[in-house]
């Protein structure tokens, strides 16, 4: 079992856990070699970025909601983050007819 821990950490995404131990002012380096290069790098102008890390949890290989964690990088520091959840949608794509289909152009 142990010598499969370290496998297992290596597969580990971004979560919450690492979301909330990023404190403010806290190195852009510093981030990327702890937890990895981002999903996306947006570009807001001005030497400012935008990091998105994003953590995908599924249950019997079926994706349940994503959550998307952004970094505000200003000066090389992070100076601000939030997250944003994504779930699935209420009814199911494959048997359920499309409840806005009514509405396309």
């Amino acid at each position: 079992m142990k010598k499969f821990l370290p496998l297992f950490l290596l597969l580990c995404s971004f979560n919450r856990i690492d979301f909330n131990s990023i404190m403010l002012g806290t190195p852009a380096p510093q981030v990327v070699n702890r937890y990895g290069e981002p999903y996306a790098v947006h570009d807001l102008g001005k030497n400012n970025y935008e990091y998105e890390y994003i953590e995908r949890v599924s249950m019997n290989n079926e994706l349940m909601y994503e959550n998307h964690y952004f970094l505000t990088i200003e000066g090389g520091k992070v100076v601000s983050k939030c997250f944003r959840e994504q779930t699935r949608p209420g009814y199911d794509q494959l048997w359920q007819p499309d409840p806005n289909y009514p509405s396309y152009p």
